[in-house]
């Protein structure tokens, strides 16, 4: 079944279900979110079922729906079971009475249960309990995702004081973990190509809740709640994982492909595109495979590129990506080069006749290079030429420095610079010494990129003979194509 999955996935998640601070209408804007998002692939509405039918969660809360439907239990003034209810319920749903104030929390939230409009002391089971036993993929999923904004939106707002507490006397005025576990589903959302750490996580979590609190303000607060209340990072990351939500390997944690569906179904409602992928990699288009790099890991792209290369001649194939990387950007440049270099000879005409394209020249050369050395030579159609290179292979000074910007390019982030990547990559592509040779190269040539990656190399990197040789040669570039200086 393809992965074009159009309306089949209900509009399930309700990312302020029960959460005022989050409003889904505002969603793309409150988040910083861009107008687009790498393509996702996601499993068959079938596939995405079976996998919420698993989630220990969401069995509970089926047999607290059950256990209600059977006895119509009796309910508080505050909509919480009796103390003799609760003992009912927890054996009923296989859980502790503890455990249980979470789960009722979930099910009165999203309508697992609701009270009944006769006698509002009495809870039944609701529409999400029905669609759950309607037991039709559409309905399963429906109410796995409405569960899934129940936890996200519940967990910590029952982990600390109570309503009737004074959270000034406590120290925790102004701790606020409201909307913050949704800002970490998104977060994660995004990073779902390397994972978040737990560390990470939880640090992430407790700054944000900390606000502007001074920082040792906010280590005591954060001490003095870890004493009193638990770890709300790990709670909220073990209710997450009951409900097969997040996965946790390696101190790495990541979202699954049932969250991946709930999340891509909130966000493009909210006006970011997030392109859906076909299900196998044959029938992925050349700009396809490329475009799915950004969100996933290196090897599950290789073995994307490999199986996507098996389905079609390698020729042809070969020629399709090389086709991108001449028009494309240095990402696009890059991967293209990497996943036509794993085909090896078979793809050596295509390369031939990438000669005579100026954007391709460069990796052209450097591919039939490690392909004239045989296989103890084909290290990849990176970095500079070596000895006993035919000499009509040899890399030019101008293409070395190409291949250096191209290199750059993915580096120098505008957003967020790193300064230590910013020297390794240099240091990757450059012999230490050389680069105001290479510097004066880049800019007397036609990379476009050329300029910015100069001035981010003069802002950013930690050498300041390095910095100032850049910003020399920016400066030269932006006089050169009468832009503002550098």
């Amino acid at each position: 079944m393809a992965n074009d999955h159009g309306d089949e996935f209900p509009d399930a998640f309700d990312l302020d279900a029960d959460d005022d601070d989050v409003d889904l209408a505002d969603l793309k804007e409150a988040f910083g979110l861009p107008d687009s998002l790498p393509p996702i692939r996601l499993p068959s509405l079938p596939e995405l079922a079976a996998q919420a039918r698993k989630a220990p969660l969401t069995a509970q809360l089926a047999a607290l729906a059950a256990w209600a439907e059977a006895d119509g239990p009796e309910v508080t003034d505050d909509g919480l079971p009796t103390p003799a209810g609760a003992s009912s319920a927890a054996a009923a749903a296989g859980v502790s009475v503890e455990s249980l104030d979470y789960l009722w929390e979930y099910a009165c939230g999203v309508e697992w249960l609701v009270f009944d409009e006769e006698d509002e002391l009495r809870a039944l089971p609701g529409d999400t309990a029905r669609e759950w036993a309607a037991d039709d993929d559409e309905s399963v999923f429906d109410a796995w995702s409405s569960t899934l904004a129940a936890v996200v939106g519940d967990t910590l707002e029952l982990a600390g004081p109570g309503d009737d507490d004074d959270w000034e006397e406590l120290g925790f005025e102004d701790v606020d973990f409201g909307g913050q576990p949704m800002a970490l589903v998104i977060l994660l959302f995004l990073a779902r190509r390397e994972g978040l750490s737990v560390a990470d996580f939880t640090e992430v979590l407790w700054e944000s809740a900390c606000g502007d609190m001074p920082a040792r303000e906010a280590a005591a607060a954060r001490a003095k709640w870890l004493s009193m209340y638990g770890d709300p990072a790990r709670l909220l990351l073990d209710k997450l994982a009951e409900l097969h939500a997040v996965t946790e390997s390696g101190g790495i944690v990541r979202l699954t492909p049932l969250t991946l569906a709930a999340i891509h179904e909130q966000l493009t409602d909210a006006g970011v595109d997030i392109p859906l992928l076909p299900a196998t990699a044959a029938e992925l288009t050349a700009a396809q495979l490329l475009a799915m790099a950004e969100g996933t890991g290196d090897e599950e792209f290789e073995a994307e590129a490999d199986a996507w290369f098996a389905a079609r001649q390698a020729d042809e194939g070969a020629r399709e990506l090389l086709g991108i990387a001449a028009a494309g950007d240095p990402g696009e440049r890059v991967l293209a080069v990497a996943a036509v270099t794993r085909v090896g000879a078979a793809a050596g005409q295509a390369w031939r006749d990438s000669l005579d394209v100026p954007e391709l020249r460069p990796y052209a050369k450097v591919a039939l290079a490690a392909l004239a050395a045989g296989p103890e030579g084909a290290g990849g159609a990176s970095g500079a030429s070596g000895e006993g290179v035919p000499p009509e292979l040899e890399l030019e000074p101008f293409e070395v420095a190409w291949l250096t910007t191209d290199m750059l390019a993915l580096a120098c982030d505008d957003e967020f610079p790193d300064p230590e990547e910013i020297a390794a990559t240099l240091s990757e592509a450059v012999p230490a010494g050389k680069e105001p040779v290479v510097f004066d190269t880049m800019w007397r040539g036609p990379h476009p990129d050329a300029l910015d990656v100069l001035v981010h190399i003069g802002k950013y990197h930690p050498d300041k003979a390095v910095a100032k040789a850049a910003r020399t040669a920016a400066h030269k570039a932006a006089g050169r194509r009468g832009s503002p200086g550098a």
